[in-house]
């Protein structure tokens, strides 16, 4: 037996579904708010008879037991193995090489956030300790044990500068929260990728079936 004929949850949310409706939708064929349509369907309240009366237009519609209207296809199983066109090959080729840019600047950048704070350290330090020691002249010792270091102060004080300013400039390390989101990025990217790469995979032949 189908469901009774009065506005009730089930038949406005049965209607919508069976079309594809939204609440908005629903609500201006049957001449309602959509917040009195989703009162409705909560069961909060029910439908005057003027739109009582448009929701049963739809509702004839249903299919049996419910109405006399056709059963909707399997709209699903028509997804499952979509043919896509050469635009659309395309189309996800284009998206798929730039997810796996993004995904090689992102791992690389993340990769560079293992401990941010000592390697910073260490350039400084590293500049404070070259410093004084390629200002100077090399003594006998130091020219003995390595000969063919031919060191230019004025050059090699440049390339220091350089150096330093590189240092000073780099961006801070990521905060938690930050480096949480940059993760969260990461992953959202990899599973992209990996949809993109799943539906340009070719559609498996079915043993049998012909090719012409």
């Amino acid at each position: 037996m189908g469901r009774p004929c009065y506005p009730s949850p089930t038949l406005a949310a049965a209607v919508r579904a069976h079309f594809g409706l939204n609440q908005d939708e629903l609500a201006r064929f049957v001449g309602v708010s959509r917040a009195q349509l989703a009162n409705v369907e909560a069961g909060r309240r029910e439908l005057a008879e003027a739109p009582r009366y448009r929701l049963w237009v739809l509702a004839r519609q249903l299919p049996p037991p419910d109405g006399l209207g056709p059963a909707a296809p399997d709209f699903a199983a028509r997804h499952d193995s979509p043919l896509l066109s050469a635009a659309d090959t395309q189309l996800l080729q284009k998206r798929l090489d730039h997810c796996r840019y993004l995904l090689t600047k992102a791992r690389y950048e993340l990769g560079q956030e293992d401990d941010p704070a000592r390697h910073a350290a260490r350039r400084r330090w590293a500049v404070a300790v070259l410093r004084p020691a390629l200002a100077a002249l090399p003594d006998a010792a130091s020219a003995a044990r390595w000969p063919g270091a031919t060191p230019n102060p004025p050059a090699d004080l440049h390339w220091l500068a350089g150096l330093e300013t590189h240092t000073q400039a780099a961006p801070p390390p990521l905060s938690p929260g930050q480096h949480v989101l940059a993760q969260a990025r990461l992953h959202a990217l990899e599973a992209e990728a990996a949809a993109l790469q799943a539906a340009l995979l070719p559609v498996p032949r079915t043993p049998g079936a012909r090719t012409d």
